[in-house]
């Protein structure tokens, strides 16, 4: 722990920050030296500052600077999330606080004076036996709708107009694909099909809210060929601990097209030996499959447990390598760790998703080329419809034309 009694200055907490890391991550990996290279940076940074600024003013200008974003609010991206990650700990350090291992950074804000609307929408959707995640959603949603209307100055929903509300549907065709578009706009409609909001307005919204459509094949395709999977899986090199794992992860993604959240969730309590199968209850539909434990994930799954698992208390199969033995993240999905087996195995990932989910992606339309029907992959991939299946195979529209079930004569 931090002593809280002792003063500290910024350069103080730099110090304490790279020492941490180091204990923490080792000295030689690479994790370390890129924390280290962004702690040099905000050393260099803040050289000519502190004589003249309190920490925590520098460390927010400094925030601003390299994220982007006002303090703490999200990164924009990915890339500069370790960079966020790195200053809220240097913040940590210097209030006397333990530093944290993953940060809840600030989402949008709504407005004042919408915030008891939002959270009176909130209490609906409970009401209607939403879930939380969907509960979430929609509320961030309704944050952008809100965050328009105080910013030209509209402060009620009663004092909405047409054009004004006209304008707010057209101003999302600059910053949103057809499909970011189509979501707001449902989640408006939701908002408005509750009488106590509809009633507030002058005028019937729901014109402004028909006929909405999203363009499905816009978005990012995650289809590998199976001889690309074989190729990025043989890239990952399965003499160290780390690739044990990863490999294992992947196995689960592209055998039984696993999703991240199930795979993180996966307990030792799911693999029954006896009968060579594992069954798992899913983490988003929450129905029970059972997988039959092939020998190439059963030898696969050994050497994971046997040479690079740690012993632990969790009875989650998967488990950080460092200390603090425990879980991943549900937020993180390891696409930026999977990338370089992609780069290494030469398979092109230019305008493709690259994670584990691509490779789920990829064993729907494998499966749907080697002629497996739709509604088969849907029971392989869990998915309560095949409408859902659908959309992971949607680049293959020859193979669903031949896949289409004919429609009986009368």
């Amino acid at each position: 722990m931090i002593d809280s009694n002792c003063a500290m200055t910024l350069y103080d907490a730099i110090q304490f920050f790279r020492e941490y890391i180091i204990q923490n991550y080792g000295a030689d990996s690479e994790t370390a030296k890129t924390y280290i290279r962004i702690a040099d940076d905000f050393q260099h940074y803040a050289g000519n500052k502190e004589a003249f600024s309190s920490p925590e003013s520098i460390i927010q200008e400094y925030y601003v600077l390299t994220i982007g974003v006002p303090p703490f609010q999200s990164p924009p991206s990915k890339y500069k999330e370790r960079s966020a990650r790195a200053i809220r700990m240097i913040q940590d350090i210097i209030t006397a606080n333990e530093p944290k291992r993953r940060y809840l950074n600030y989402r949008s804000v709504c407005p004042v004076p919408y915030q008891t609307i939002l959270r009176r929408y909130e209490i609906l959707m409970r009401n209607d036996q939403k879930s939380n995640g969907t509960i979430y959603t929609r509320s961030g949603r309704m944050k952008v709708f809100f965050v328009f209307l105080a910013g030209r100055q509209c402060t009620a929903l009663g004092s909405i107009t047409p054009k004004l509300f006209a304008d707010f549907v057209s101003s999302l065709n600059n910053g949103y694909s057809s499909q970011g578009k189509a979501s707001l706009l449902y989640t408006l409609r939701n908002f408005f099909s509750y009488d106590v909001f509809l009633e507030m307005l002058s005028f019937d919204p729901f014109p402004f809210l028909t006929g909405i459509h999203s363009r499905k094949h816009e978005r990012l395709p995650s289809i590998y060929t199976a001889d690309e999977v074989r190729r990025v899986m043989n890239a990952v090199d399965r003499s160290t601990p780390w690739g044990k794992t990863i490999y294992l992860m992947m196995l689960f993604a592209c055998v039984y097209g696993l999703r991240s959240s199930d795979i993180k969730a996966l307990s030792l309590e799911n693999i029954n030996w006896k009968s060579r199968s594992i069954t798992i209850t899913q983490y988003k539909t929450h129905r029970e499959v059972t997988f039959p434990l092939t020998d190439e994930i059963l030898f696969a799954l050994l050497d994971y447990i046997k040479n690079a698992r740690h012993n632990s208390d969790s009875r989650n199969l998967f488990i950080r390598l460092r200390k603090p033995y425990i879980p991943y993240s549900m937020n993180d999905h390891f696409g930026d760790k999977i990338f370089k087996y992609f780069e290494i195995a030469g398979v092109d990932t230019k305008g493709k998703h690259h994670g584990l989910h691509s490779l789920r992606h990829s064993l729907a339309t494998n499966l749907l080329s080697s002629g497996i029907p739709v509604n088969e992959i849907a029971v392989i991939l869990g998915h309560t419809s095949a409408a859902s299946t659908k959309t992971y195979v949607w680049s293959d529209i020859e193979h669903l034309r031949i896949a289409a079930l004919e429609v009986p004569k009368k």
